[in-house]
């Protein structure tokens, strides 16, 4: 019940995970060259830039929820069950599990557009990772052109440019975008038009529920309605969709808030259990040669 909001402001990014873990939680620091092995493949890769982002430890592997780099791609997954499709392990190719794609997207690409370019040459497949878990991803890319999705559909990946600036989980961007448009009372359907852009500054129906397709159109409207453009208001956002740890939610829960000012590299991890944060900059410490936990 993830939920990601990108903002051109700095071009911020803020998201809750809200993904059950086996292992907590954590903002971490992965150096450039750290060497590490996708589930499915005998060799290593050694990461040519430093990573930065909300990981969880398994052994001695790191899955990461979302992160920067040092040259300031973010990227981050989110459950996308149901829908996901994945492709059959091909000779020639990296075969990647749902969950090695984002460290082999931060490892070795500078750019959005890097990464779109070099999908030829991977594929995911549908493998369980070191923790005997398979997931089902979709994930978000972003950097200083703006927001991208890459989506496992028909057994391949299907990339597009994500101009709401918003990102949930199960259904695909297309049936949100046609879910979004209904509920503004367009005929734009899959589409994000500028008569969505208009009509989400409107008054409209209050929205009660909280599944993907209710959050997906709160950021929209926090996006293009309210015009949210700081960190401050970006926080404030992410408290609105955050789920409590309950009786009413005691697995499916918000585990940390995180905000990425993708322009200067600084990752501020809140973790909603403890309500500690901690706050590190990958750009300003690309040169350090040490892994960190905070």
């Amino acid at each position: 019940m993830c939920t990601v909001l990108t903002l051109d402001q700095k071009n911020l990014f803020g998201r809750t995970m809200d993904f059950p873990f086996r292992t907590p939680w954590g903002l971490t620091f992965l150096p450039a060259g750290y060497q590490w092995q996708p589930a499915n493949q005998q060799e290593k890769i050694s990461d040519r830039y430093a990573i930065l982002g909300g990981m969880r430890l398994v052994g001695n592997h790191y899955l990461i929820g979302d992160g920067i780099n040092e040259q300031g791609l973010v990227c981050a997954e989110l459950f996308f069950s149901v829908a996901a499709s994945y492709g059959q392990e091909e000779q020639g190719k990296l075969n990647l599990t749902p969950q090695d794609f984002i460290h082999w997207a931060l490892a070795s690409h500078a750019t959005a557009q890097e990464v779109i370019d070099d999908l030829v040459n991977i594929t995911v497949v549908k493998k369980k990772w070191f923790d005997d878990q398979q997931y089902p991803y979709h994930w978000l890319l972003m950097d200083s052109t703006g927001t991208y999705g890459i989506e496992p559909l028909g057994g391949r990946l299907v990339c597009f440019k994500n101009d709401v600036g918003a990102y949930t989980n199960t259904p695909a961007y297309i049936t949100q975008l046609e879910k979004l448009n209904r509920y503004l009372g367009n005929d734009s359907g899959g589409v994000f038009t500028a008569q969505s852009k208009k009509d989400l500054t409107k008054e409209n129906p209050p929205i009660s529920g909280r599944n993907s397709s209710d959050r997906f159109i709160l950021a929209a409207q926090a996006r293009w309605g309210r015009k949210i453009t700081t960190s401050k208001e970006l926080s404030a956002f992410l408290r609105s969709v955050t789920v409590p740890k309950n009786e009413h939610h005691p697995h499916n829960y918000t585990h940390y808030q995180a905000i990425i000012n993708q322009e200067s590299g600084e990752y501020r991890f809140r973790n909603q259990l403890t309500g500690k944060i901690a706050t590190y900059n990958v750009k300003e410490n690309a040169q350090e040669k040490v892994i960190r936990r905070f």
